[in-house]
């Protein structure tokens, strides 16, 4: 009995370990806030994370998965999670940014997040985030993210590979409700995020 229980702490173990090793994932949410007048607010970006950041992290998104085209990138810089709830408070002016935030499911950390350096971007990351230069442009940007810095020769992907880590994405979009679901599969397991999407989608 005891040998078996020793077994099963080291088997929990290794796979506390592994776990820990395997890259974070998550959602990038851009999304620009604005009041009832439709007027600019605050324009933020948020990382939700299926594990709590231990580290500074530099996360790659994904517009599409077949084949994958990157996104790069933001970085979490506070590794303090934000609480939703105050989030939520603070920009319940705009019911339609609440609404989204809410429905994210899958990656319980919430992160502030910021782009990289101008430099590290990559040619759709530029283009994404020329948008902020227009005050008038309130479209919102979401896709899903992985703990990775995948630069500028990357832009374009026939498979996620991290190294000795196995990754796949898949996104679905079901046409029964107004959802995208993204399914990671990291090393044999499967991570499902889902959140809304926005009218334009």
């Amino acid at each position: 009995m005891k040998k078996i229980a020793i077994m099963f702490v080291l088997a929990t173990a290794l796979g506390t370990v592994q776990a820990q090793n395997e890259p974070v994932v998550g959602l990038w949410e851009k999304i620009a806030v604005s009041d009832s007048n439709s007027k600019l607010v605050a324009r933020t970006n948020y990382i939700f994370a299926n594990r709590k950041l231990t580290e500074e992290t530099v996360f790659t998104a994904f517009q599409n998965s077949d084949p994958l085209v990157t996104i790069c990138c933001v970085k979490v810089k506070n590794l303090k999670p934000l609480e939703l709830k105050d989030v939520l408070e603070k920009y319940r002016m705009d019911e339609e940014f609440v609404s989204h935030m809410k429905s994210v499911t899958g990656a319980p950390f919430l992160y502030e997040a910021v782009p990289v350096d101008k430099k590290e971007w990559n040619p759709l990351m530029a283009t994404i985030m020329s948008s902020d230069k227009n005050a008038d442009d309130l479209v919102p940007y979401n896709a899903p993210a992985i703990a990775a810095r995948l630069g500028k020769e990357d832009e374009k992907l026939g498979k996620l590979e991290l190294g000795p880590t196995k990754a796949k994405l898949k996104m679905t979009y079901p046409k029964k409700n107004n959802k995208a679901i993204y399914q990671f599969t990291i090393n044999g397991k499967n991570i499902v995020l889902s959140e809304e999407t926005f009218p334009h989608d």
